[in-house]
């Protein structure tokens, strides 16, 4: 017998409605999904929705925090990928291309709201961290820069958003980047600040 809505944990509905969500987020886009068609589809109201998420905004990022962590997890937890820092930045990404349209859409409203920025910093984290560590495998030396954190950011930021890779495999992609990265000079400090 099913439970009546009462009996539902807290948590389990705000899940039942983030996993509604993401579903209609993925195919329908993020303009184009509404807190009511969230409702329907998790089978609750509009304002028990509302109860859970204040705004479009803070579900979206719930999402997309959601899908981001369910890919981590299967490329951290998968023996291929296992520890090599590379092999989980290729298979986040070629996971991640069916989704290029909510990254998008994260990108575009992290300036309009906190959440999503949040859930965008949180993704893209671990991103350059599994860049850098790459990185860092391939240099000669042991030099940290913040170089490679930066262009490679910007550089996954618009695979990830565009969906586009040319025809190139993502694989390739991502040698190509590491291995330019890994090449950047090491920059030098000087004792004393030029002016």
């Amino acid at each position: 017998m099913p439970k009546n809505r009462q009996e539902i944990p807290k948590a389990e509905r705000e899940a039942a409605i983030v996993a509604a969500a993401g579903e209609l987020f993925g195919n329908e886009g993020y303009h184009a999904t509404t807190m009511a068609a969230v409702a329907r589809a998790a089978g609750l109201t509009s304002a028990a929705v509302h109860w859970y998420f204040a705004t479009k905004d803070d579900l979206f990022a719930a999402a997309f925090d959601r899908a981001f962590a369910a890919a981590r997890r299967r490329v951290e937890s998968a023996p291929e990928t296992a520890g090599d820092p590379r092999a989980q930045l290729i298979a986040i990404l070629v996971g991640l291309q069916p989704f290029h349209s909510l990254h998008r859409a994260a990108y575009e409203r992290m300036d309009e709201s906190e959440s999503v920025r949040a859930a965008y910093i949180r993704a893209h984290d671990w991103l350059d961290d599994r860049l850098l560590a790459a990185v860092a495998a391939r240099r000669s030396d042991a030099a940290q820069t913040d170089s490679p954190a930066v262009i490679g950011g910007v550089l996954l930021e618009g695979v990830l958003i565009s969906g586009r890779t040319r025809g190139i495999p993502i694989a390739e992609l991502v040698d190509t980047l590491i291995d330019a990265l890994a090449a950047l000079p090491t920059p030098r400090r000087n004792a004393t600040p030029q002016s």
